[in-house]
């Protein structure tokens, strides 16, 4: 005679079964939705700021120059062949004495943030001859004790590059292209900071805010960084969204194959009776004594 699934069980199944459907419904229709547009259209005419602020200068051929005052982006533009950038016209406010640059290669590899100040703008104001720092990237920015870092960026082209190494100094030129290199060799194991400064015909870049970290690690610390890698990655990969639906799928699929079992145990007859299973259950079969078999002469 067949056995019937529990009645709770059953309630179970079709309540994973509920929340698994809603929750692909509910990926599907958001993925889908789209904010609906308006019919009417609108000019709005504003002005933001009391004087116009014009800058130009230098850092590297092709460049990308982000101009910031008080973490608010104004003007963008990209430096010529030559590696000289114009920021014309900015409306700033009156008093303004401090703004910033936020520039990158042109190959992205490596990036500087510096800020000048100035006296409190009171008129229109222009200022020239900005000598931007060189942008600095690591190859890698954790290595371990003893094995080389290698540094590099760009700027003006000819420049002599100078590379600020936590308590050292190292120089060297950059190319005709701006390209510069540098590759410190047996790195003690510690943390530094490294940032980069150039002068070109006897005047000195800008000093980068921004600096970046390098970390040299111990054999104990690498084992560490190994570990908390490894970690990441597992729970990267539980918490995906493209992972997260066999959260709900695999309960429903357990719960099947439970249903399936009770209704047609005589069909799943080969997992119980496996020779492989009956073997390791007797192997692990723990015996139970009864309590009172001093009694029964056992």
């Amino acid at each position: 005679m067949k056995k019937f699934l529990p009645k709770a069980l059953f309630l179970l199944i079709l309540f994973s079964f509920a929340i698994f459907l809603f929750f692909l419904y509910a990926r599907v229709t958001l993925a889908q939705y789209k904010l609906p547009q308006g019919s009417h259209s609108s000019t709005v005419y504003g002005k933001l700021g009391d004087f116009y602020l014009s800058l130009s200068g230098y850092i590297a051929p092709f460049a990308s120059i982000v101009l910031y005052t008080d973490g608010v982006y104004l003007r963008a533009t990209t430096a010529d062949q030559n590696g000289y950038f114009t920021i014309s016209e900015v409306l700033v406010k009156a008093g303004l004495t401090r703004f910033c640059f936020d520039a990158v290669d042109f190959r992205r590899l490596g990036e500087s943030y510096s800020c000048m100040t100035v006296p409190p703008i009171k008129e229109n104001t222009t200022i020239k001859d900005i000598f931007l720092p060189p942008t600095l990237g690591l190859l890698r920015t954790t290595i371990e004790a003893g094995s080389s870092a290698v540094a590099f960026g760009y700027s003006m082209p000819n420049a002599l590059v100078t590379l600020h190494f936590g308590n050292k100094t190292y120089t060297t030129f950059a190319d005709e292209t701006g390209y510069y290199q540098f590759v410190i060799k047996d790195v003690k194991a510690g943390t530094y900071q490294l940032y980069a400064t150039a002068v070109l015909d006897e005047k000195p870049s800008l000093e980068p805010e921004r600096k970046l970290t390098l970390k040299s690690l111990s054999l104990w610390e690498q084992f560490l960084e190994w570990l908390r890698q490894f970690l990441n990655k597992i729970r990267d990969f539980f918490t995906s969204l493209s992972f997260g639906p066999l959260w709900l799928a695999i309960p429903i699929l357990i719960l099947i194959i439970i249903l399936l079992v009770k209704l047609w145990p005589e069909r799943f007859s080969f997992i119980y009776r496996n020779k492989l299973v009956i073997f390791f259950g007797d192997k692990f079969k723990r015996e139970h004594p009864l309590h009172h078999k001093y009694f029964m002469g056992y």
